[in-house]
């Protein structure tokens, strides 16, 4: 049987100054204004831990934020439970509070995250904030992480409709994010196991993918051979589209 394979890339698309996104995978940690294509790896250890972090956008010092708290989740053992998930991320907070302890200026500073620990036969997906983890299968892009965002609860509520999330003046408000405040617990992060597909892939990225480009192109440009081609081609309709935020986005499968 084949090894799975990731690809991964950021880019800070064409509007932002700078890129307030990381990236983790294989235990590196990418915060770059911007790779013209998508590296690819074999992932020949399991459990493997993959995660995109999009720094809120506003906040002071973002791309640290980001950075930061993928760099601790890069230290820790991969969690190999949902328990160890939630520990994980706590720990990830407090780096971030401690930075804050030292340096008070970044008090609030804090980053989006969303995640997959990928084992044999299934895999943990969690998520904080409007970073997104899709299970490409079965002839479609199927969002398999939920959104902490405003507009993600008007959804929820039927206030309004999924494609209405798109176009809301409120669509880049998030209700939940890790965030360098010693006085904020830990917001609940959302953890959910999903059985590995035997041919399908896992896209995880940031709002800077999912906001210019729809579920189904997500489907049809995720789902070419050559997977480094594929996430190459992500890169190059969400530019087309104007890339006017952050671009980050990894491949497995």
């Amino acid at each position: 049987m084949n090894s799975p394979r990731c690809s991964y890339l950021t880019h800070r698309g064409y509007l932002r100054s700078g890129n307030e996104d990381s990236v983790l995978a294989l235990g590196k940690v990418i915060n770059i204004c911007g790779m013209d294509r998508a590296e690819q790896e074999e992932i020949t250890d399991l459990p493997a831990l993959f995660m995109v972090a999009d720094g809120i956008g506003g906040a002071v010092h973002g791309e640290i934020a980001s950075r930061t708290v993928l760099e601790y989740c890069s230290q820790v053992p991969v969690p190999t439970s949902m328990e160890a998930v939630t520990a994980m991320i706590a720990g990830a907070k407090e780096a971030l509070d401690q930075f804050v302890r030292s340096e008070p200026s970044y008090m609030g500073f804090g980053t989006t995250i969303a995640g997959v620990v990928l084992f044999r036969d299934y895999s943990f997906v969690f998520n904080l904030g409007d970073s997104r983890v899709y299970l490409i299968d079965e002839g479609k892009a199927e969002r398999v992480s939920h959104d902490h965002s405003l507009v993600q609860e008007l959804c929820d509520s039927g206030a309004i409709t999924y494609e209405q999330m798109y176009t809301h003046p409120y669509r880049n408000i998030i209700t939940a994010s890790v965030s360098g405040d010693p006085n904020r617990p830990v917001p609940p992060v959302r953890i959910r196991r999903v059985e590995n597909p035997s041919k399908g892939r896992f896209l995880l990225c940031t709002d800077g993918v999912w906001e210019v480009i729809r579920d189904d192109t997500i489907y049809s440009l995720s789902t070419g051979s050559d997977i480094q081609s594929a996430a190459d081609a992500l890169l190059a309709a969400c530019l087309a589209g104007g890339g006017p935020d952050n671009i980050s986005l990894i491949l497995i499968g």
